[in-house]
């Protein structure tokens, strides 16, 4: 067991010696465009981006149609619509001719979008080889697919080192090395997984191709994935790979493991990858060939159900508010708000919910025109009537000028113990951080978990603009998401929690913060403040 995870040394002698044999004009150039495409991709950059990836293949998928007539495969796959292919390691006649492969790529009209290199073949004594056949290519993006160390304690971050290395000899040479996921990386560790542990331990420029069909399958959610990481999924897998109960019917309706076919959200994952995952490559894989169909027909339904997708979101077309989509109500989601009525909800330590809390277009709104005190006439905290303990929450705010709102968790409703829903509730803070006071505070502007946590970044909108929000509490260890960024990470409930707690404006406030199952709260804190799009997922 030790030695399998012995610790890889690229840089030496032989490395450098054979570094020799490569172009210079060819590493001159990479070089030169590496200074751009090396740089991590800023905030307002992942956030605005509006490129949209190309489509590419990984030719795995038809593994068998390559192998018996390599030339007239690529062939269809072009005339299918795939403007790219990702290799794993059959050229076909190619195999030791790279110039001869790149004058048919140009010729058939595909370009090389990628391709998946064992980390054993980057070795120094191959490595010069390697890199000279995927530059006369065209093939920029090296993606290890896998690796027996990515789900073990001590042998993930010798592959964290080892990735980060090749990412530094890749450099002059303008190719990035990546990583591939199966399921196993989407095991615990640390509080979090081995692909947390994997993108944590690698520079930025360590591409995250995310496999969505093993991740879904892990029961994590894609999405979320490609927010916490921005600029990192430059290439990821579309794979429909459904787990067996969710083959089932729902509604009458039988899922496959064709993209459109499923249970998988591909419009949410389309918008992360184009706003904030900095995606250049959608490369479909198919795996699975469901109805009989074959490996080459599977695919080109799997295209033509990832074109609608795309010709949707390209259209402009917006999903209808306070409504689950298919997907969702599969993979379980649950209204919070309906867009109709305040069902499901009541005022913190009331039967129901007060009158000024309405609801206007499909909004629930708080009418501030009559103050009572620093909050509002008929207003006061609301929280939900369910409670919860492990859950994905997402909903969307909106402010006025000035504004101060926020959202409860884990609401502890005993209201002679805790006067108000802060009192027992963590807080993500809902604020219009430019024009209100709480705007100076450290651990007090919008994103941040109030008093105890600051945001990692700045990232809400002006006021009258809707903000998105992802918050995810999944055993202990939460994480907050501001419109596409991921900017708060703390673990709950441990000894630095209660320190935390401690040195806060909560210290005296005996058992906040405490509970491990609670309501979702959202704050009247005398403002105006609109809600909408509320849905939760048990986890």
């Amino acid at each position: 067991m030790k030695n399998s995870f012995h610790k890889i040394s690229y840089l030496g002698v032989g490395m450098l010696l054979s570094l020799s044999l490569l172009s210079p004009s060819i590493v001159h150039a990479r070089q030169t465009s590496q200074t751009a495409n090396s740089q991590p991709v800023s905030s307002q950059n992942a956030v605005k981006s509006t490129q949209f990836p190309q489509l590419s293949v990984q030719l795995w998928s038809v593994k068998e149609d390559v192998s018996k007539d390599f030339e007239g495969t690529l062939k269809k796959l072009a005339a299918m619509g795939f403007q790219g292919v990702e290799f794993a390691g059959d050229f076909g006649l190619y195999k030791n001719d790279a110039p001869g492969l790149k004058r048919f790529l140009d010729k058939t009209g595909l370009q090389v979008s990628g391709a998946h290199v064992a980390i054993a073949q980057l070795k120094p004594d191959s490595f010069a080889k390697v890199v000279k056949f995927y530059q006369d290519i065209g093939c920029t993006k090296l993606i290890v697919p896998s690796d027996a160390r990515a789900g073990d304690p001590v042998g993930v971050k010798l592959l964290a080192q080892d990735l980060s290395s090749l990412s530094k000899q890749l450099r002059p040479f303008g190719m990035r090395i990546g990583f591939h996921n199966h399921s196993v990386e989407m095991n615990t560790f640390e509080g979090q997984t081995y692909w947390d542990a994997i993108a944590k331990n690698t520079p930025h420029e360590v591409i995250l191709q995310q496999d969505v069909g093993w991740t879904s399958y892990a029961g994590k959610d894609p999405v979320l994935f490609v927010k916490r990481y921005p600029g990192r999924t430059l290439t990821t897998h579309y794979k429909s790979k459904l787990p067996v109960k969710s083959a089932q019917t729902d509604g009458g309706k039988f899922y496959t493991t064709i993209i459109g076919q499923d249970n998988i959200d591909w419009d949410a994952l389309y918008q992360a990858n184009v706003q904030v995952g900095g995606t250049e490559w959608i490369v479909v894989e198919q795996e699975e060939y469901p109805n009989g169909l074959s490996p080459m027909q599977s695919v080109e339904q799997s295209l033509r159900g990832l074109k609608a997708v795309i010709a949707a979101r390209k259209a402009g077309a917006a999903r209808p508010h306070n409504a689950l989509t298919p997907s969702e109500q599969a993979n379980g989601w649950k209204l919070l708000f309906d867009g109709k009525s305040t069902q499901g909800w009541h005022a913190y330590g009331k039967a129901s919910v007060g009158s000024a809390w309405k609801i206007y277009q499909g909004e629930l709104q708080l009418d501030v025109s009559k103050k009572d005190g620093w909050q509002t006439s008929g207003g006061g905290d609301i929280v939900t009537d369910e409670q919860f303990d492990h859950f994905h929450l997402q909903l969307e705010w909106k402010l006025q000028k000035n504004g101060n709102s926020g959202i409860f968790l884990y609401v502890n409703e005993d209201a002679k113990q805790f006067p108000y829903a802060w009192n027992t509730g963590l807080e993500m803070q809902v604020l219009d951080n430019d024009g209100h006071a709480d705007g100076k505070i450290f651990k007090h502007r919008a994103g941040d978990l109030y008093d105890l946590i600051e945001a990692t970044e700045a990232v809400a909108l002006a006021p009258g603009q809707w903000n998105l929000v992802d918050i995810v509490s999944d055993r202990g260890e939460l994480d907050f998401y501001l419109n596409g960024r991921h900017v708060l990470n703390t673990r709950l409930w441990t000894d630095a929690w209660k320190d935390l707690v401690k040195k806060s404006k909560f210290s005296n406030m005996q058992g906040f913060g405490e509970s491990k199952k609670g309501h979702i709260g959202l704050q009247d804190h005398g403002d105006a403040v609109s809600f909408r799009n509320m849905k939760i997922r048990r986890l």
